[in-house]
């Protein structure tokens, strides 16, 4: 592939990826003046030859493709898209290049961060992860390989959206009836509910709070004992510097039951922010519950038909697919109460290194 031009006019470089919902590609846009690098990422759907399913995948891509056009130009925290085609029966995107490393990578060069650096990741992602939800979408995949820390300023970028992994693997039953991979997302980062196949906005807290607690260890959730009575993950014994405040504020952001966790991102940040004072090291004497939260199980809380939890510890992003299942998803409609935008016209960034990694 190197040797070609993709869609006439995107050059490889190198391979920073490849697992199973494709192959992810440094570029060169060799029709921009200052040949500008990119991300390309090469997507697998499921093949089969007929064309109802090629016409459905198209059609979901090309909407999905929409949606991340729309996020990526209005936050600056979120890449932007800047192309995207099919050739060669293969569908691409067209991102923009974060000169950074992820959280991940951090985390195996550096070892355990500081209380203070994953109090900072965690605020700064919440603006971003806000500005999604307002839009009636859930990350889904937010795990410690899918926040990027920019050089240019440390800002956590997010990055590899469900969605599009969702859209890839479109299946039709013996119906002709769309099936979508209702379960996306990585285990051990995403909680009960999104592995019954109904993610909720909390989920991608859930996923947030994890990844702090990784960044916190050192430790992959599969790595970290439950209690065997309350299922309460037993993570403050691999920190344990951390003050009780924030391990309590964890611990809520990372309970089992949806109604029990944070139920937006406003009452998260609202309880973060006493913590970032010189009060951190109290604990917290009053979280919110599920009703102050305002978790309500209605139309508001994006909802798809549920599926058995699968047996599995991999650290890769997960899609399962049940059969006979007609989905009718629709994202819930986004609150009033939106929260400002960090909005980006030039979305340029550029430096000397890059890591990405791609699940």
């Amino acid at each position: 592939m190197s040797a070609t031009l993709l869609s006439n006019r995107y050059k490889v470089l190198n391979v920073l990826g490849n697992g199973g919902f494709g192959t992810t590609f440094l570029v060169e846009d060799t029709q921009m003046p200052s040949n500008r690098r990119c991300v390309l990422k090469q997507l697998k759907p499921i093949h089969d030859e007929t064309p109802e399913l090629r016409q459905l995948i198209q059609d979901r891509f090309q909407r999905e493709a929409a949606t991340l056009e729309m996020l990526g130009e209005a936050h600056e925290q979120i890449p932007c898209l800047y192309a995207y085609f099919s050739e060669a029966e293969q569908f691409y995107l067209v991102q923009e290049w974060i000169d950074g490393v992820t959280t991940a990578q951090k985390v195996q060069q550096e070892g355990r961060q500081s209380e203070q650096a994953v109090k900072a990741m965690i605020a700064d992602s919440l603006d971003a992860i806000a500005f999604i939800h307002s839009k009636g979408i859930v990350h889904r995949d937010i795990k410690p390989d899918n926040i990027i820390l920019r050089h240019q300023d440390t800002k956590p970028i997010l990055i590899d959206f469900g969605a599009v992994k969702e859209t890839m693997n479109t299946v039709i039953n013996s119906q002709n009836y769309s099936t979508r991979s209702i379960v996306v997302g990585t285990p051990g980062y995403m909680p009960i509910e999104q592995i019954s196949g109904r993610p909720v906005y909390a989920s991608d807290i859930y996923s947030l709070g994890m990844t702090a607690i990784y960044m916190l260890t050192g430790k992959i959730p599969q790595e970290i004992v439950s209690d065997p009575t309350s299922g309460q993950l037993l993570w403050r014994k691999h920190s344990p510097n951390v003050s009780l405040g924030f391990a309590d504020f964890l611990d809520h952001a990372i309970h089992s039951s949806a109604q029990n966790r944070f139920s937006t991102v406003q009452a998260m940040q609202a309880a973060l922010k006493p913590l970032t004072t010189d009060t951190a090291q109290t604990q917290i004497s009053q979280l919110p519950d599920s009703h102050a939260n305002g978790i309500q199980p209605s139309s508001t809380q994006p909802m798809v038909s549920s599926l058995p939890t699968p047996a599995t510890t991999n650290t890769n992003t997960l899609v399962v697919a049940p059969a006979d299942i007609h989905s009718s998803y629709q994202p819930p409609t986004p609150s009033d109460n939106k929260p400002a935008s960090s909005s980006k016209n030039a979305c340029n960034y550029s430096g000397s290194t890059f890591s990405f990694q791609q699940c």
